[in-house]
């Protein structure tokens, strides 16, 4: 019989609500801190009904889709008042200048937890830049802590940022500088890890991040996705057509915040190498963090769409013939499993920390190569035009990773 009991301090919906979930099908969810939940009542599913859910204003909307079905039953507490104060903070400020907000919300959603009670918990799960005070009361307790780590090791992805800023120096809105609110996020992050009885994390890559800080390799674990993600699959697609049989070109796809992190410079000069090699048209989705001239300046090889809700995003997917994500620091991206979910062949990096097997789902290029992602372009289309390509069905696949990455969290929980 299984006794642990563990509470999850989670700020966000991250990962859709995917450990909270599968601890409380297992058993040993107590209780599921958040800042926002908008629940299974009646009202909030009503809300959700699609001819009014069409009419409502887009922040209503984002915040009917902190849910998850499965949780009906699962104790859980939020703060919605805090939550509001964060959401609004982080719009005040661009995304070089969120770690000020990041480091006052941990904190705050900390106190607020302790003030309410840890329950019968001996584990406490916790996510990165929202756990340091949590934890450092439970080990006083000796209870257990686990640290979610969503993103690789912080002065990683400042490095990173920083490099990137030097190498496309006009391309960011609010350019990336290291502050002193970095500073105390980057302190912040190495005391959870540190404090951390295990570290969960989605990929090898932020695995090999840590690892290189110096933390045991011993006590970290790689969790890919363990459920998938939500997209609104057709219930029959239509058979598959490639863009020779529609008469039209290389449909590419792009999904996330448009800017440096993700690698979108390289795409952008990717384009430019397809010109007058293949037909395409190109879409990205999300916001723009660069500038209005790099927008006008690439804006006849690609459609910026800008920020789509999440329910809109499966037209995308169905439009296109292959995703694209370059990206040079994530965790686990999750746009890859939506992207195979639909099965698109996907470009992306290592550091995307995706799940593509390199020459079956799609192709890993180095980071920060347009030549590269050029040439895979050009190989689907060619592919595709000598009808030697289609679309792998990745279904199996994706349900055997989840399950393999459930049993890998289970027993890293245990």
């Amino acid at each position: 019989m299984i006794k642990t009991k563990i509470l999850v301090a989670q700020l966000g919906a991250r990962k859709h609500y995917q450990e909270p979930l599968l601890f409380h099908q297992w058993g040993i969810l107590d209780r599921l801190y958040t800042d926002f939940y908008s629940g299974h009542s009646k009202f909030a599913t009503l809300l959700r009904y699609a001819k009014i859910h069409d009419r409502l204003p887009q922040f209503v909307k984002k915040g009917l889709e902190r849910y998850k079905l499965g949780l009906e039953t699962a104790k859980i507490l939020h703060f919605p008042k805090f939550g509001y104060q964060y959401a609004k903070a982080l719009r005040k400020v661009s995304p070089q200048q969120a770690s000020q907000v990041y480091v006052w919300a941990g904190q705050e959603f900390c106190r607020k937890i302790l003030n309410s009670g840890l329950g019968n918990t001996d584990t406490i799960y916790g996510f990165n830049s929202a756990s340091l005070e949590l934890f450092k009361h439970a080990k006083n307790l000796g209870i257990r802590c686990i640290l979610d780590q969503t993103l690789a090791e912080r002065s990683l992805v400042y490095s990173l940022l920083l490099e990137e800023e030097q190498r496309w120096s006009e391309w960011s809105r609010s350019p990336f500088t290291v502050g002193s609110a970095d500073l105390k996020l980057l302190d912040r992050e190495e005391r959870e890890q540190e404090l951390a009885d295990r570290i969960i994390c989605g990929s090898t890559f932020v695995k090999d991040s840590l690892i290189s800080r110096g933390i045991s390799p011993e006590k970290i674990s790689v969790v890919s996705l363990g459920q998938c993600p939500n997209v609104s699959l057709p219930q029959h697609q239509p058979e598959y057509e490639t863009p020779q049989q529609r008469g039209d070109g290389l449909r590419i796809l792009f999904a996330g915040a448009v800017g440096l992190r993700k690698g979108i410079p390289y795409l952008m000069e990717a384009l430019r190498k397809l010109q007058g090699n293949i037909p395409f048209t190109c879409k990205v989705v999300g916001p723009l963090h660069i500038k209005p001239q790099r927008v006008a300046e690439y804006s006849d090889v690609c459609d910026f769409v800008g920020i789509v809700p999440r329910s809109q995003m499966a037209s995308f997917y169905h439009w296109a013939d292959v995703f694209i994500l370059p990206s040079l620091c994530e965790g686990s991206a999750m746009v890859t499993y939506e992207a195979l979910s639909w099965g698109l062949p996907i470009i992306t990096t290592m550091n995307s920390g995706s799940i593509v097997r390199d020459g079956i789902d799609g192709f890993i290029v180095p980071a920060r190569d347009a030549e590269a992602i050029a040439s895979k372009l050009i190989y689907l289309w060619q592919a595709e035009r000598q009808q030697k390509f289609a679309p792998t069905d990745t279904s199996l696949y994706l349900q055997q990773t989840f399950r393999d990455s459930e049993q890998t969290l289970l027993h890293s929980v245990l």
